[in-house]
């Protein structure tokens, strides 16, 4: 099952995000996104948030609320894709996950890691970026006027990357050194396999 969840960061072209809604099952506002959802022409099925941040009144009628405390462990994105993967979805698209808070988009990041340990693929969508982690091996479509970047979320070893302009050959990647930024396919798809450890792979453009 896909699931979309929409958080309250930026969202410049609603015609960008139109088409991946008729992919989805499952719509989710986390907190203020449902702020997006007018400019999107959707409804979400559900909303779930403090709203420390929005007021309650802007909620599209007869969407459902589920109400969370200000003070608790988990942010209110963290309860959307949880409630998500609870309802069965196995692929979450994310749209408003980065905006002025780097932290906020930092924990962002690492619920997808979250997501690939519960074997669970969510992908950060927008309008400039797509990013997802795995394991073992990805197929890659091109994307014209995109570049592809591998960063090691954990250590990584035994690296390869085929139908790209910097093949690998099975070399290594940790934290402190980024040398797999700004890659170029060189064919329809680029296919990346790991020995071991987590790659996050972004898919950007300027």
């Amino acid at each position: 099952m896909k699931a979309i969840v929409i958080a309250g960061g930026s969202l410049s072209d609603p015609a960008f995000y139109k088409p991946f809604f008729g992919q989805a099952d499952l719509v989710i506002c986390a907190d203020s996104g449902y702020l997006h959802c007018e400019k999107l022409g959707i409804t979400p099925d559900l909303v779930i948030g403090d709203f420390d941040s929005a007021s309650l009144s802007g909620v599209p009628e007869g969407v459902p609320v589920t109400r969370l405390p200000v003070e608790k462990d988990e942010t209110d994105l963290h309860a959307c894709i949880n409630y998500a993967i609870s309802q069965g979805a196995d692929e979450i698209l994310l749209f408003g996950a980065r905006g002025t808070r780097l932290d906020h988009s930092f924990a962002a990041i690492s619920l997808v890691y979250m997501g690939l340990l519960r074997g669970v693929t969510i992908r950060t969508i927008d309008e400039h970026n797509e990013m997802f982690m795995f394991k073992g091996e990805a197929v890659i479509p091109k994307k014209e006027g995109y570049k592809l970047s591998l960063l090691p979320i954990t250590p990584a070893s035994g690296i390869r990357a085929e139908g790209v302009y910097y093949p690998l050959t099975g070399q290594s990647m940790d934290w402190g050194n980024p040398y797999g930024v700004s890659n170029e396919f060189t064919a329809d798809v680029a296919k990346i396999t790991a020995e071991s450890g987590v790659l996050m792979a972004v898919v950007s453009r300027d």
